[in-house]
């Protein structure tokens, strides 16, 4: 099919022309040519109305026009539309999506940080229950005693020159310290400073050592998985991750665990026997996620744990106080077995609120009693 018809050139021999649709209506939307009938042998300028010549050049611009539409039609639906188009676009969409986007990694990552001690320290750092430290109880007593003992030779020195002062002949010296700092040499004052200081190294020492001393106990679940990660990842050498992997009792929290601890550890524990696609999607946030590729770390959100520690603790605490009531309207029993039944729950109720909560004596009294 040729793109443009052959020209047809004026004043040429009549010959039969197809016929035309007859003119629309004016209210109609669809435009069409009208053509006027011509005598061939007439002038073309005074009696023939209208050319043949130019009705044959819009009937061929518009023949053309439609034909380079559907050949572009055609051209696109070769591209877009036929089957190995699709398929293409199909492998190409797979290939995107399946090549992974590049991790832009942040400080608080655990993978933005290079191995050795940037990266260890960016371990303990990504949960509460990894920041873990030694408490150096045995090097706190030995400076404190040290001091101790410093302080005791200080000690007697000033007793000793208080026992001169009072056998010399002026006893009353050690009535007044302005006439004792007028003295020549100033031995008391002198002792009295010394002393001073010590005790102020002395009183430090034993702040410190009871600050630390205060830290609640590392838990043998959060000792052994910093103690996992530093053994397989092996991030320090060897005698220095040795403070990791010995000296387990002088491991100290630096936070205090919060209420229920235990509950969200177990539930943590059961998170590890689960899936671990569907444990990291409802457990994890997206930073956590995104912290490290490393397989064999799993971060979990605490708020997220806390919140379904409440709703297994609320679940609980309905459960404890309904089903005696339900058990007691279903099943027609004895006055003793009935008092029964309220005792057993009732204990349960009180024992579960010592356990999973952190509850005092008086609280849990006042919530049994009520």
């Amino acid at each position: 099919m040729s793109a443009t018809p052959p020209h047809t050139q004026p004043h040429t021999q009549p010959h039969s022309q197809p016929p035309l649709s007859e003119p629309t209506s004016p209210t109609s939307t669809t435009s069409e040519i009208q053509t006027v009938s011509y005598d061939p042998d007439k002038p073309d300028d005074k009696d023939n109305p209208l050319d043949v010549q130019p009705y044959e050049d819009a009937k061929n611009n518009v023949m053309y026009n439609d034909e380079k539409r559907d050949v572009e039609s055609l051209k696109r639906r070769g591209t877009d539309s036929s089957i190995f188009g699709r398929v293409a676009r199909a492998f190409t969409g797979l290939s995107s999506r399946s090549e992974p986007e590049p991790i832009e990694y942040k400080p608080e990552d655990i993978d933005y940080h290079p191995e050795g001690y940037p990266k260890l320290g960016a371990f303990l750092s990504s949960d509460e229950n990894f920041l873990m430290c030694r408490r150096y109880g045995l090097l706190h007593t030995r400076v404190m005693l040290y001091r101790q003992d410093e302080l005791r030779e200080l000690e007697n020195e000033l007793l000793s020159l208080d026992l001169e002062d009072a056998d010399s002949d002026d006893p009353d010296i050690l009535k007044s310290r302005v006439r004792d700092d007028r003295r020549d040499g100033q031995e008391r004052k002198d002792l009295i400073n010394k002393i001073d200081r010590k005790l102020k190294e002395y009183d430090d020492c034993v702040v410190r050592a009871r600050n630390m001393a205060q830290l609640p106990a590392v838990t043998d679940r959060n000792y052994q998985s910093v103690r996992n990660y530093v053994s397989n990842k092996a991030p320090l050498c060897f005698h220095e991750q040795k403070t990791f992997l010995e000296r387990r009792k002088d491991f100290v929290q630096i936070i205090e665990p919060k209420e229920g601890s235990w509950f969200d550890a177990a539930i943590e524990d059961m998170l590890m026997h689960m899936p671990k696609p569907f444990a990291r999607v409802f457990f994890s946030d997206p930073d956590q996620r995104r912290s490290t590729n490393d397989h064999h770390v799993y971060l979990y959100s605490k708020s997220r744990i806390d919140y379904f520690a409440r709703i297994l603790i609320a679940l609980l605490a309905v459960a404890l106080l309904m089903a005696p009531v339900v058990v007691l309207f279903l099943h027609e029993q004895s006055g003793g077995i009935k008092i029964t039944v309220i005792l057993l729950f009732t204990l349960f109720f009180a024992a579960a609120l010592s356990t999973f909560t952190r509850a005092k004596r008086h609280e849990v009294f006042a919530a049994t009693a009520a």
